[in-house]
């Protein structure tokens, strides 16, 4: 029987490992796609993936990003492409993305496209977060703020009456109690149900002092019991019937009206009672209630007419000024909400310019040292090779390797042999500053500089002053046969450049170049023969 402490085989150890990867892979909140550089297919999907889109992986796998778009631009295959050939030239990409799942729903993804290395082999590594919900809460509320401006302008355009609607209720009352006669009072319903007096206005010379202030008058219930139980505007906001009463002693009519106006009708001596509905579709939104005295003939059913006509057009008037203040006050809302959905799309798109940036800085640099990465490097080799084919022109290229690091690093410790490659990577910055040089880490304790148009005299000098400056800085190391301090043996490969000149043939004399260095004692610079 095997004891529970018994090491796994290297085979054992290797399955452990691809399942502990399998299992981050396919736990994490994105969606993964590792797809082939060449022919764009998918070579690897995760669970994620597959749980939000409906699609079993292999059905994934025979698919691309251009077949899981939606198919109406921009989410269409050759936009897919479109990305996806930038990323695959070293810029990072990110993007919005549409897709329909398998059951017919649509799905947002949030795409993140690089080159990276997977295995020891370039891949084009897609990232995607699931962002259908944010984009629906997005959608509805553009739709919510599209409606409430499109209801604003229209509102607008018919309704003709400014927010200010009280002044037109002062200049109906007004009217009415000089026309109709003689005191006239427009109630309101408000949000709580109540009727609320808006405005008052009499005919008598000397009524003032009877007339109650409005703001001391208590809201009125409505309903349709009888008097002493509710009061007559609230009966006719109730019923929405008109109510009049054409001859009765002042004492009857108190029944009907709040106590606050008993003192007028007892004062001038009230005989007669109108009150209408403020109608409009089909709703009562309040009441005009009108009282006669004195010797004053008492209201008729022309009256009557005349004043339901005129508490229709109140309606209106009353109907369209509440519109037009509900759509400024939402005009007001739209603006501050795109205000502040512009301020955030500037935000978003600040962050995700930095992060573009960051993204495509780490693309470029080595971690560790801060110079050009050995990606970069390649790419900046053969371009610069291209462009000397056209002009014929002369490119240098150093290859430098710091004597006897792994002694160093035996020395001293891995923190530091990197403050050590580090302060390689600061001499090289402060020798190297012409726009067009390009010093880079190459790997390990290995760096390289491309130096376009220098002469070969040129070149030898900038090398020389590259192992100088290192030698200069006079970091120990006890454990070197070369030199009590740090030191770098570099090789040089410099050459006018032909059409059969390739970066290969670079890189083989500067490794040349390197080795005659070391075989000759290092710290010193050499080229090919």
């Amino acid at each position: 029987m095997t004891g529970a402490s018994e090491p796994l085989d290297g085979a054992s150890e290797l399955y452990l490992s691809e399942q502990r990867f399998q299992a981050i892979y396919d736990s994490v909140n994105d969606g993964i796609i590792i797809q082939d550089l060449e022919s764009g297919s998918m070579l690897d999907v995760n669970r994620r993936l597959c749980e939000w889109l409906g699609f079993t992986q292999q059905e994934l796998l025979s698919m691309d990003l251009g077949d899981l778009g939606l198919g109406i631009w921009p989410y269409t295959r050759d936009v897919a492409i479109e990305w996806a050939m930038k990323a695959i030239e070293g810029v990072p990409q990110t993007f919005e993305w549409l897709c329909p799942a398998k059951g017919g729903q649509l799905v947002w993804l949030e795409v993140n496209m690089r080159r990276t290395p997977i295995g020891g082999v370039d891949r084009l590594l897609i990232t995607a977060g699931n962002i259908t919900g944010r984009k629906r809460v997005e959608m509805e509320a553009t739709a919510r703020l599209k409606r409430a401006e499109a209801q604003n302008a229209v509102s607008l355009a018919l309704a003709g009456v400014g927010p200010d609607y009280e002044a037109a209720l002062r200049l109906i009352t007004h009217h009415l109690s000089a026309s109709l006669g003689d005191l006239c009072i427009l109630d309101l319903v408000a949000e709580d149900g109540l009727l609320h007096t808006a405005v008052v206005a009499q005919s008598y010379i000397g009524g003032e002092p009877f007339v109650p202030d409005i703001k001391n008058l208590a809201p009125m219930a409505t309903g349709v019991l009888g008097p002493g139980q509710v009061l007559g505007p609230g009966r006719v906001a109730g019923t929405g019937e008109a109510m009049r009463i054409e001859q009765a002693p002042w004492q009857d009519l108190r029944e009907w009206l709040p106590v606050d106006y008993h003192a007028y009708l007892e004062h001038f001596r009230a005989h007669s009672l109108l009150i209408v509905p403020i109608r409009t579709e089909g709703s009562t939104i309040g009441t005009i209630t009108m009282v006669k005295g004195g010797s004053s003939r008492a209201y008729s059913v022309e009256d009557q007419a005349a004043l339901q006509n005129l508490g229709d057009r109140a309606a209106l008037t009353i109907t369209n000024a509440r519109l037009y203040a509900e759509n400024l006050k939402q005009a007001q809302e739209l603006k501050q909400a795109n205000q502040e959905l512009e301020r955030r799309v500037e935000e978003r798109t600040a962050e995700l310019a930095q992060v573009n940036a960051k993204l495509q800085e780490m693309a470029m640099q080595d971690g560790l040292t801060g110079l050009f990465n050995r990606r970069q490097f390649d790419v900046t080799l053969e371009n610069e090779v291209r462009r000397a084919r056209r002009t014929g022109g002369y490119l240098t290229l150093l290859l430098g390797d710091v004597d006897y690091f792994k002694r160093y690093n035996d020395r001293y410790g891995h923190m530091a042999g990197d403050a050590c490659l580090q302060a390689v990577a600061q001499v090289m910055k402060d020798v190297f500053r012409r726009a067009d040089d390009l010093p880079a880490r190459y790997g390990g304790e290995e760096f390289a500089v491309i130096i376009p148009g220098a002469t070969p005299e040129q070149a030898a000098f900038s090398a020389e002053m590259f192992r100088k400056a290192m030698e200069a800085r006079a970091i120990p190391h006890e454990a070197s046969d070369v030199s009590e301090v740090v030191t770098i043996s570099i090789g040089l490969a410099t050459s006018q450049v032909t059409p059969e000149t390739s970066p290969a043939w670079y890189i083989a004399r500067a490794d040349e170049g390197l080795y005659i260095s070391k075989a000759n004692g290092r710290n010193r610079v050499s080229m090919a023969d």
